[in-house]
Order: C-alpha cells, then sequence, then structure tokens
C-alpha cells in the first residue's frame, strides 16, 4: 500500500508543481509587451501554451484565446481584460 502511494505522489507532483509556476486567470485575456504569438494547432491547449511560457526566460504570462486559436505569449502584463474565450497565467 505505501509503494502504490509513492507511485501516486510520484506521478502527480511534477504536474501540480508545474501548475504552482502560474497564478490561473479563467475569462481573462492579458495585455502587455508581446513576446509571440503562436497560431498553429501545437499550442491550442492551456497546457501547450503554459509550457511554451515556461521554456521561455522571457515569458512573464501567456493568454490562450480559445476564439482566436492563438496562444500569446507576454513580456510583462500591463492589463487584465474580461474575455470568457480566454485563459490566461501569470508566472509566480
Amino acid at each position: 500500500m505505501k509503494n502504490i502511494l509513492l507511485i501516486v505522489l510520484a506521478t502527480a507532483l511534477p504536474a501540480f508543481a508545474a501548475d504552482m509556476n502560474f497564478t490561473p486567470k479563467a475569462d481573462i485575456s492579458l495585455s502587455g509587451k508581446i513576446a509571440t504569438v503562436k497560431t498553429s494547432k501545437k499550442y491550442r491547449t492551456v497546457e501547450a501554451c503554459q509550457a511554451f511560457c515556461t521554456s521561455r526566460t522571457s515569458c512573464a504570462a501567456f493568454t490562450l484565446d480559445t476564439l482566436k486559436g492563438s496562444c500569446t505569449l507576454l513580456k510583462s502584463v500591463t492589463k487584465e481584460t474580461v474575455n470568457t474565450k480566454a485563459i490566461s497565467g501569470i508566472k509566480n
């Protein structure tokens, strides 16, 4: 039983730790200095957009706009706007 618990924790902690690097913002679109915008299918999930932001040292935040199908990485955040088709995250 103890081994099962350790296996579950070992697989769950990396995903949980990755999520803790960002403050999630549901239904919010962020504005600021844009680092890059990706529109390919590869970046059209929250996980992929967040991972892309994590991989870039200059990225301070991201916004995934599901209506536009775009992942925008920001170097800085200056404004938050309500957008029910967006999910954003700000690095902690």
